[in-house]
C-alpha cells in the first residue's frame, strides 16, 4: 500500500495547495466585500425581513460553489496521482519480473557455458522455457536428415501420457521437412501442427493450448527446435520469446563448442588407431589428414614431410588447395608449414587477413588455419596444416589438442611400416569408459570406506561401541557396494557379442542376474521375432543394458526395472525403464551422468538415436534405436 507523508515528498498537489493558501484567503475576502456589495445594492429592493434569507441565501451558494470546484479540483489531482501510483507498482511488478526472468537466463546461461557433455546440454534447453517463460514443459527435438523424420533428444516437465503419446508420434514418422520449413514457429492446439496432430486430447487434459518453437539454428541451418508447450492459447509475451531465443542461441553455441571438442578427441583417438595399422604411407597420411580435417571442421589442408638432408620438401597429401603446386592456396600452406616446422610449436590463425601473408590471393575464400609440426622422438618429419572457410575455427586455447594430433600423426608416421596388427579402437575407448567409471565410482568409495575404518579405529579407542556398531554397519554396506561395482564390471568385461540365443538370450540372461545380485524386481521381454545382429552390435547394446541397469540400482532408487526389445523395420528398438525419483534439478548432478554420456556415446558409435525421458518423481525411461542391416536374419 502506498504511504503518502508530506514530510518526505513535495508533488506537484501539494505545491498547489501550497499556492492556494494564498490566494483562497484573498478570494474569500473577494467574495465576502462582493456579496456585501451586492446585499447592499438589493437590500433597497428587498423588504427587511427577507434580507436575512438573502445574506444566508448568496453566501450558502456561493460557498458550495467554491468548496464544489476546489473539491472537484482536488479530487481530479488525487485521481491522477492514484493513477500514477497504480501505474507504477505495476512497472515495478513488471522490472520485478524481468530482472527475476534475466536472473533465470543468467543462472541457465552460466550452467550452459559450463555444461560438460551434450547430455546436460539438452537438459538445460528443456528446462529453460518453464523457468524463464511458465511453460507448461519443453521437448529438444532433432532433424534426421537422411531417414526425414524427427528424433526426441530430451523432455522437461511433461507427463508420462502426453510424452508417451509425442514418442509413438515421433516413431510413426514425421517428416523432418515439416518442421525445418516452418515459418510460423506459434501455432494452437487445434492446429495442424504435426507435434499436435492426434494429440490435441491429450495435450487441453495437461491444460496445454499453444506451441512455440525455438529454432537451433546453425551455419544458417536449422537443426532442431525447442518445443515449448504453454497453458494460455497466445504463448508467452514478446520479451519472453525474445529471450528464449537468445538461450536458444546459446544452445547451439555450447552444442556446438562440445560437438567439436568431442570431435577433437574422436580425432586423437582415431589418429592413434592409425598408429597401430599397417599400410603403404600415402594411404596413411590421407586418413589422418582427413581425420583431422573432419574433427575440427576445417575444409582444406596437407600434411608435408620434410627430407632435413635436402631442406625441402619431399612429399605431401592434400585436400582443397588447388590442382597444381602454383596454386596460391598450397603455397600458403607450404608457408604455414614452413613457419610451424621452424618455430616447432602449434601455430593457430583466428582470422588469416590479419596474419602476415606474402600474396594477398592467397587467402581469398579462406578465413582461419592452423598449423602444427610433426616431430617424433625428436626428429622434425614434416607439419600438418588445416585451413577453414569459417573465421575463429582455430583459437589459441585450442593450441594442446592440435599438439596431441600432430604428435598422434607424428607417431603414425614413424611407425607406419613397422606396426602389424589392428587393434579395435573399442578397446581403447572400453578402457577409457571404464577407467572413467572406475575412478567415479569404485575408487570414491573404496576411499569413503578408508575414512570409515580410521573413523572406526577412533570409535573403537574411545570405546563408543553402538556408535562404532552402527559404522561397522555402514562399512559393510559399502563392502557391499565395492562387491556390485567389482562384479558388474568384470561382468562388463566378460560379455560378448556372440550368444547361443541371440541377443535375447543374452540380455534374458543378464536381467535375470542382475536381479539376482540387486533384489531389484527386473523384466525383460522380446517383442516380435528374434533377429541376427552383428556382434558388435549385439555388444554395444549389451553394454548399454548394463549401464542402464547399473544407473537405477546406485542412483534412481528403483524397486522395478523394465528391459525391452523390438525389431521395427530396419532397425532395433531397445527400451529400459524404471520406476524410479527420476531427476532433481534442485540437486547437485550425480555420477549417473557420466554413464548416460558413456550409453549416448555407444548409441551414436552405432549410428543409432539415444532419447532419454525423465521428470522428478515419475522415474527415467531410456529409448535406443539403432539401424540394422536390410539383409539381417530375422
Amino acid at each position: 500500500m502506498f504511504n503518502w507523508n508530506p514530510s518526505k515528498k513535495i508533488g506537484p498537489l501539494h505545491k498547489h495547495i501550497q499556492w492556494l493558501r494564498w490566494i483562497v484567503p484573498l478570494g474569500i475576502l473577494g467574495m465576502a466585500a462582493l456579496h456585501q456589495l451586492v446585499l447592499q445594492a438589493l437590500s433597497a429592493w428587498i423588504p427587511p425581513e427577507y434580507q436575512f434569507l438573502l445574506a444566508i441565501g448568496l453566501y450558502g451558494l456561493s460557498g458550495s460553489l467554491v468548496v464544489w470546484f476546489v473539491l472537484g479540483w482536488v479530487a481530479t489531482n488525487v485521481a491522477r496521482q492514484e493513477r500514477t501510483e497504480a501505474e507504477l507498482r505495476v512497472a515495478y511488478d513488471n522490472l520485478a519480473e524481468t530482472h527475476r526472468q534475466l536472473l533465470a537466463a543468467h543462472d541457465i546461461g552460466r550452467e550452459i557455458a559450463s555444461a560438460a557433455d551434450i547430455q546436460q546440454i539438452l537438459e538445460l534447453a528443456a528446462r529453460a522455457p518453464t523457468h524463464l517463460a511458465n511453460a507448461k514443459g519443453a521437448t529438444v527435438v532433432t532433424f534426421d536428415e537422411d531417414a526425414n523424420r524427427l528424433n526426441l533428444d530430451m523432455a522437461w516437465g511433461m507427463s508420462a501420457n502426453y510424452l508417451n503419446g509425442l514418442q509413438q508420434r515421433i516413431e510413426a514418422g514425421i517428416p523432418s521437412h515439416r518442421c525445418k520449413t516452418c515459418q510460423g514457429l506459434e501455432t494452437h492446439v487445434s492446429s495442424d501442427c504435426p507435434l499436435f496432430e492426434g494429440l490435441q486430447d491429450l495435450a487441453r487434459q495437461d491444460n496445454i493450448q499453444s506451441l512455440v518453437c525455438l529454432p537451433l539454428v546453425r551455419n544458417e541451418q536449422r537443426e532442431g527446435i525447442i518445443s515449448a508447450y504453454f497453458p494460455s492459447p497466445n504463448g508467452p509475451p514478446e520479451e519472453q520469446l525474445h529471450l528464449l531465443n537468445i538461450v536458444a542461441s546459446g544452445i547451439v553455441t555450447a552444442l556446438d563448442g562440445i560437438r567439436l571438442r568431442n570431435a577433437q578427441m574422436e580425432t586423437i583417438y582415431a589418429i592413434d588407431h592409425l598408429t597401430q595399422t599397417q599400410q603403404d604411407l600415402d594411404n596413411l597420411l590421407r586418413q589422418v589428414l582427413n581425420t583431422s580435417l573432419s574433427g575440427w571442421e576445417a575444409q582444406s589442408g596437407g600434411i608435408f614431410l620434410y627430407d632435413e638432408t635436402t631442406d625441402a620438401w619431399k612429399r605431401w597429401i592434400q585436400r582443397g588447395l588447388g590442382d597444381n603446386s602454383s596454386h596460391p592456396h598450397l603455397g600458403l600452406a607450404l608457408d604455414l608449414a614452413k613457419d610451424a616446422l621452424q618455430q616447432k610449436q602449434p601455430i593457430l590463425i583466428p582470422d588469416l587477413s590479419k596474419y602476415p601473408i606474402a600474396d594477398p590471393q592467397s587467402i581469398k575464400g579462406l578465413k582461419s588455419a592452423a598449423a602444427a609440426p610433426l616431430i617424433s622422438g625428436g626428429e622434425s618429419l614434416g607439419a600438418l596444416v588445416m585451413v577453414a572457410r569459417r573465421a575463429d575455427r582455430f583459437l589459441a586455447r585450442q593450441a594442446s589438442f592440435l599438439s596431441a594430433i600432430a604428435h598422434q600423426a607424428a607417431m603414425a608416421i614413424s611407425n607406419a611400416q613397422l606396426h602389424t596388427q589392428v587393434q579395435q579402437m573399442v578397446i581403447i575407448e572400453e578402457r577409457y569408459r571404464l577407467s572413467r567409471e572406475m575412478h567415479d565410482g569404485l575408487a570414491q568409495t573404496i576411499t569413503s570406506m578408508g575414512w570409515q575404518l580410521d573413523h572406526l579405529g577412533n570409535l573403537l579407542e574411545k570405546e563408543d561401541y553402538p556408535t562404532a556398531k552402527q559404522e561397522l554397519s555402514n562399512i559393510r554396506q559399502l563392502a557391499r557396494e565395492v562387491y556390485m561395482d567389482v562384479r558388474e564390471a568384470i561382468d562388463g568385461l566378460r560379455l560378448a557379442g556372440e550368444h547361443s540365443d541371440g541377443l535375447a538370450g543374452a540380455l534374458t540372461e543378464y536381467v535375470k542376474d542382475f536381479h539376482n545380485r540387486t533384489g531389484i524386481q527386473a523384466d525383460f521381454r522380446l517383442m516380435g521375432e528374434k533377429c541376427a545382429l552383428p556382434p558388435e552390435t549385439a555388444l554395444q547394446l549389451q553394454r548399454i543394458v548394463q549401464e542402464g541397469l547399473t544407473n537405477a540400482r546406485k542412483h534412481a532408487n528403483a524397486q522395478h526395472v523394465w528391459v525391452q526389445l523390438q525389431r521395427a523395420p530396419h532397425r532395433i528398438e531397445m527400451t529400459i525403464a524404471d520406476d524410479g525419483q527420476g531427476f532433481d534439478p534442485n540437486l547437485p548432478r550425480g555420477r549417473h551422468h557420466v554413464g548416460l554420456s558413456s550409453m549416448r556415446e555407444r548409441v551414436q558409435s552405432l549410428g543409432g538415436s539415444f532419447t532419454l525421458a525423465t521428470s522428478p518423481g515419475q522415474g527415467t525411461r531410456i529409448t535406443v534405436t539403432t539401424p540394422v542391416q536390410k539383409n539381417s536374419e530375422q
